[in-house]
């Protein structure tokens, strides 16, 4: 049932004058507490819009990077009042507990994966504020993968525009593993230099 609501959802949203907007509030509000991610309404977007596909995706990633410096600040000032019970509400509280653990050590490493593959993004941002990272690295490094993220999308969109669905559905999901990985390597080998 929720996924069916979900769908409406996005097809009604898709059609509305105010669509790119929603889909602005959408990737603010899913950096703090929102539980659907701003793909879902940036690929039908997106195709609609695909000559201003990458403008799309930049007010996309800004937006998203927006609401994750509100999360962050909700981890550092108000992690008991707001961060926890939005954490309880999202059922990610265990999640918290067991990832806060080393996250002073990998913390850029775990913005650049929580910004671009599944990992609640809102995770990372509450977190981030709440373990005292510093702004600067949550800054550059949300950018760096809420925009890889948006942008490998937009890419595949305007290139592919008549089998970017299917590509997306078929690719996406192993292309995202690849560069989390790559990811993983990169920030590894520096740590070793």
């Amino acid at each position: 049932m929720a996924l069916k609501s979900t769908k409406l959802f996005i097809i009604n949203t898709s059609k509305s004058n105010y669509s790119i907007y929603i889909l602005y509030f959408i990737a603010f509000i899913e950096a703090i507490f929102f539980p659907i991610p701003p793909d879902f309404l940036f690929i039908p977007l997106a195709i609609i819009h695909y000559r201003k596909v990458f403008f799309l995706a930049f007010l996309t990633t800004f937006f998203s990077v927006l609401g994750g410096i509100f999360g962050y600040f909700i981890g550092l000032m108000f992690f008991e009042q707001v961060g926890l019970p939005i954490l309880s509400f999202l059922d990610l509280k265990n999640h918290y507990a067991d990832f806060s653990v080393s996250y002073n050590e990998n913390g850029i490493l775990a913005v650049l994966l929580g910004g671009f593959s599944p990992i609640p993004y809102k995770l990372i941002a509450i977190i981030s504020g709440t373990t005292n990272m510093p702004i600067f690295d949550f800054l550059w490094a949300s950018t760096l993968s809420r925009g890889l993220r948006f942008f490998l999308l937009a890419f595949l969109i305007y290139f592919f525009k008549d089998s970017a669905i299917n590509i997306i559905k078929n690719y996406f999901s192993k292309t995202v593993i690849s560069i989390t990985i790559i990811f993983v390597f990169i920030i590894m080998g520096f740590k070793l230099l």
